[in-house]
Formats: structure tokens, sequence, C-alpha cells
């Protein structure tokens, strides 16, 4: 349930990007910060997915006797926990310039 709160967060946020448009021709600054959050939100919904399809296939988590396996499984179940935080930083900082504009 982790990756699908990552997926519809960052499209949410990438949405709130596509939302501001019309004040990117004045500040240039506030475009590229606006193109960079959107970028990142378009390759971590690529991820997600992945990580979706990766987990759909692999059901189990692998023994200990299948160790680069098991350790990859384990490192990516923590990071999917470290981008949820930072997509729900992320999404927060998105609506509170929403809120600005």
């Amino acid at each position: 349930i982790v990756y699908v709160c990552i997926g519809a967060f960052t499209v949410i946020a990438c949405c709130t990007c596509l939302n501001h448009r019309k004040d990117y021709k004045d500040d240039p600054e506030t475009f590229r910060q606006e193109l960079n959050v959107f970028m990142t939100g378009i390759v971590n919904i690529i991820i997600v997915h992945m990580v979706l399809v990766l987990n759909s296939a692999i059901v189990t988590m692998p023994k200990k006797g299948d160790e680069p396996y098991r350790s990859l499984a384990i490192v990516m179940r923590v990071l999917s926990i470290i981008v949820f935080a930072n997509t729900v930083l992320g999404l927060r900082v998105q609506f509170e310039e929403a809120e600005y504009y």
C-alpha cells in the first residue's frame, strides 16, 4: 500500500506543478524549480510502477540462503519508506505554494 500512496501523491504533486504554468512566464527561477519537481515526480512514478511490477512477480521475501536478493528486497522496502516521506513532504510544500499563489 506504501507504493500505491507514493504513486498517488507523486501524481498529485505533478498535477499541482502543471496547475501553475501561467505563473512561470515572469519568473524563470520558479520555472526551473517547478520543472525540477515535475521531472523528479515523473521519475518517481516510473520507479514506483517498476517496483509494483517486481513485487507482484516476487510475492515472498527471499530466504537467507539467497543473500544478495534478500538484502536487495530489504533495502528496497527501506528506501520505499524514505521515498514515501520525501513525497509527503514535497506534496506539502506544493500545497503551501498553491495557497501562496
